[in-house]
């Protein structure tokens, strides 16, 4: 794989992605591990890490709509998207959807299908990481056990690592309790990245990707929407136009970027 592969973790917060992130870097620790929901933000933090010979840049985001502190509005969302995008000029190799065992909250569907069909449009391969199952005998037969599940809600990953992203506690004779394990899921998540990443990344212009952006996203935000398709597709143009005026206002969009996206959103 050539170097600047880039690796897209996903997730609720609490779902492990720090952790998984930390352990990947050869134990050492390089992202803050978040307690809990923080608010509702679509963030995203790169860490440039060895894995098995190969550089990659794994980055940590946060999902859309995540937390109880109420919602990201869809404009800012849509410049978060964009940021991340544009840090990602050499194209994404893989996405990897991390989430906590045993329960599948009603968010991950609607994550998987953000992350897959709108922000990579179904062109990069997804993984899926299950965490916290360092109790478990036997962590693979967790997935066995529940895939019919996840396929019922239309998640069907390329591979699976079920894991543990932590050590445990201090065992009274040395060492952490879930050595062993956490050990074991190393090897499996290293394994999973360097099996299923792409060769040649995916790489999307920025101004159709934007397009597609702004009007999946508010078709996603508006579900139970009654209003007529001239009222839905100004609310589309108003949304663009707000975040194009907060991408070149406040975040230094190039006018020539700003001008092609706006251009796209006229076709609309």
């Amino acid at each position: 794989m050539p170097t600047g592969t880039n690796i897209i973790l996903f997730g609720e917060t609490g779902s492990g992605k720090s952790s998984i992130v930390n352990m990947l870097s050869a134990n050492e620790r390089v992202a803050d591990i978040s307690s809990g929901a923080k608010g509702c933000t679509f963030k995203s933090h790169p860490f440039d890490i060895d894995i098995l010979g190969q550089p990659m840049t794994i980055w940590d985001t946060a999902g859309l709509d995540e937390g109880d502190a109420g919602s990201v509005s869809k404009s800012d969302a849509i410049i978060e998207l964009y940021k991340l995008v544009r840090n990602l000029s050499d194209g994404v190799s893989l996405l990897m959807f991390v989430m906590r065992a045993p329960r599948i909250k009603s968010s991950v569907p609607q994550n998987w299908k953000f992350f897959q069909e709108i922000i990579c449009q179904k062109k990069v391969p997804i993984v899926i990481a299950i965490t916290g199952l360092e109790q478990e005998e036997n962590m693979d037969q967790w997935w066995w056990d529940n895939k019919g599940t996840f396929q019922g809600y239309g998640i069907s990953p390329v591979g699976f690592a079920c894991i543990t992203a932590s050590r445990g506690k201090v065992h009274k004779r040395g060492g952490y309790v879930f050595d062993g394990e956490y050990e074991e899921s190393q090897k499996k998540v290293r394994g999973l990245i360097r099996s299923t990443a792409l060769v040649t990344p995916w790489r999307v212009p920025a101004a159709e990707w934007f397009k597609n952006i702004v009007y999946t996203t508010v078709e996603y935000e508006s579900n139970g929407w009654c209003g007529s398709k001239e009222v839905r597709r100004d609310h589309t143009k108003e949304v663009a136009g707000e975040a194009l005026q907060k991408l070149v206002g406040v975040y230094g969009m190039l006018d020539s970027d700003a001008a092609e996206m706006a251009g796209k959103m006229r076709s609309l």
